[in-house]
């Protein structure tokens, strides 16, 4: 079962022969839907990111990033740097072509 399968009853429809059954939740939603925030460049991105981790580390929770190349995990690494925030690394092989990502975990 899955909550998104109602956007998709037309591709199950089509391409399975399957019908959508939506089932409603047991609880009401606890999650906020912020809505999307777009940059104009990618720098400006990150140092929204940098800002929201510091936010999250002054609060002493953890954080996980992942991003989609080494060269941009180093790139949030330095700004982390900048900003004196502790993180841990860990890179994953993954997918075709050897991509690779690192994510972090920020402990106080």
């Amino acid at each position: 079962m899955t909550g998104t399968a109602a956007t998709e009853v037309s591709e199950f429809d089509s391409i399975y022969k399957l019908p959508v059954a939506v089932v409603p939740t047991n609880r009401e939603v606890a999650r906020i839907d912020n809505p999307d925030v777009v940059f104009r460049l990618e720098q400006y991105k990150w140092k929204a990111v940098v800002t929201e981790i510091r936010r999250m580390h002054q609060q002493g929770r953890p954080v996980l990033v992942g991003t989609t190349s080494v060269e941009k995990s180093e790139g949030v690494a330095a700004m982390l740097d900048q900003e004196g925030i502790k993180y841990q690394v860990g890179t994953r092989a993954g997918g075709e072509g050897g991509g690779c990502a690192r994510v972090f975990d920020f402990k106080i």
